[in-house]
């Protein structure tokens, strides 16, 4: 492949037009690292109703895909600038003039497979359209995991792209998108591929699986994680599908937004500071203590939540624990939505701790950077964690990560070294309430001796995680498909 690399990021989302999770941000922070570079990239993504809002974008030409031999469905391809960067958008009404991008309530549509399966060949159709030969196809978690089979089975004899590869980074294997083998022609899936190697997964088809098959490559975003999908445990169910594939198989960490996420800029929260100036976070701590109504003393440490409510953050054993915990002259504050159940414990711990706990059940962005500038402490006991963004935040932010040792947070937490007082934050094993609140009464101890916190919080803040170092590591996979 030569040095300047024509690139294709075919994502389902974009951070700062459409985003529901990390897969958003990733694609915001690698493509202008790679351009950066000197490389082509353009982005293609759904035409959401939410993004056409969003964007200024105008229709260069239509197309039209064939699923399979009978199924053909028709689309306009529209152009748009952003942050630079040239984004494609397939237009569909019917497929993607919705409210939601996956789907409403809780509940994904039922169509999701098709939908995707179509935008994944009209990612093929639209390189044809710009007339943009790829040396490499980047494909995203299971919402274009059908777009290497496409590539190699439907395509395999198209000249246009016979030099093109493909890679697919999986930001969360937990999300597979499984649809019933009655869509396999509808999908443009030949039945010989119906089998344990490639699409078949308990009788259903497996999107992700078949990508994780056909794909040249396969990544995910960290080091760690990639270890732990070859286990019996981390797999998600695909272990043998990723064994299959190891020596296809790159964990690349993810980078951090510090446009966005550094205290010595960031225009969200009350007072700046840096590693080297940290009265202002003393400020940020008192208005964060008096925004929610607690106690403002300094002397008493403040643990920030920010989070999904979901099972994989580690609620089922972090709950109990703060109900422990909470007992000790200590605040909370936590800011999340999602799982009702989860809801209601934390709104009745409030309850309970009124002088110490404090839920806010939603999204404030401004808010969740205020409990990152004014909070000593952040919870994030993951039961598992691809990659992780919020301890890369709490790093840079001086509020010392309390991490269990998974995924991407084993990769950038280091834990606290009694004998070297060293590390940036606290690492825990065992997925139990009692190991967690062992940890959390370690982190006491240290919050009482100031220097060795201190200490802490600056070799947090020295930590960097950027997506220029993850753009070359990438660039590397791609020039290593022959």
């Amino acid at each position: 492949m030569a040095s300047d690399l024509n690139i294709i990021f075919a994502v389902s989302e974009l951070a700062g037009i459409v985003k529901t999770g990390g897969l958003a941000d990733a694609a915001g922070g690698l493509a202008p690292a790679m351009i950066q570079q000197g490389h082509d990239v353009r982005i293609i993504m759904p035409g959401y109703r939410e993004a056409l809002k969003k964007l200024h974008s105008r229709v260069i030409a239509s197309g039209e895909v064939t699923i399979n031999y009978h199924y053909k469905i028709g689309f306009a391809l529209r152009k748009a600038y952003f942050e630079g960067i040239a984004i494609y958008l397939i237009e569909h009404h019917d497929f993607f003039g919705r409210d939601g991008l996956y789907g409403m309530h809780g509940e994904g549509y039922d169509d999701n497979s098709q939908r995707f399966a179509f935008f994944s060949k009209a990612v093929l159709e639209a390189c044809l359209l710009i007339d943009v030969r790829p040396d490499v196809i980047h494909c995203h978690d299971w919402q274009t995991a059908l777009l290497p089979y496409y590539l190699r089975i439907h395509e395999g004899n198209n000249l246009f792209f016979q030099n093109t590869a493909t890679v697919l980074t999986i930001h969360n294997a937990a999300y597979q998108q499984h649809t019933d083998p009655a869509q396999m022609d509808a999908l443009g899936i030949a039945w010989r591929y119906f089998n344990d190697a490639c699409f078949e997964d308990h009788q259903k088809i497996n999107l992700l699986k078949g990508g994780i098959a056909f794909a040249d490559k396969i990544t995910t975003v960290s080091p760690n994680y990639a270890e732990e999908l070859l286990t019996e445990l981390g797999g998600h169910g695909l272990t043998d599908s990723f064994r299959r594939r190891h020596s296809d198989l790159s964990g690349i960490l993810n980078g951090c937004d510090y446009r966005h996420w550094d205290p010595s800029i960031d225009e969200l929260i009350p007072e700046l500071y840096s590693k080297d100036a940290l009265q202002g976070k003393h400020v940020c701590k008192r208005l964060l203590q008096e925004r929610m109504h607690l106690t403002v003393d300094n002397r008493c440490p403040v643990y920030g939540v920010v989070s999904r409510l979901t099972d994989q953050k580690g609620f089922s054993f972090l709950l109990p624990a703060l109900q422990k915990f909470l007992h000790k002259n200590i605040q909370v504050v936590v800011l999340g939505s999602g799982d009702q159940k989860i809801a209601t414990e934390l709104q009745w711990l409030s309850q309970r701790y009124p002088e110490k706990c404090r839920f806010i059940n939603g999204f404030d962005n401004e808010l969740a950077h205020w409990i990152e500038a004014g909070s000593d402490f952040f919870l994030m006991p993951s039961l598992f964690e691809p990659c992780g963004l919020n301890q890369m935040y709490s790093l840079k932010y001086g509020a010392l990560p309390i991490v269990r040792a998974v995924g991407g947070l084993l990769d950038t937490v280091e834990g606290y070294d009694e004998a070297g007082e060293n590390g940036t934050g606290f690492i825990f094993e065992l997925p139990d309430a009692h190991d967690l609140v062992s940890c959390l009464y370690k982190t006491l101890t240290i919050y009482e001796q100031p220097k060795i916190y201190k200490k802490m919080q600056q070799n947090a803040m020295s930590q960097r995680f950027t997506w220029n170092a993850a753009a070359d590591a990438y660039c590397d996979i791609y020039r290593s498909i022959h």
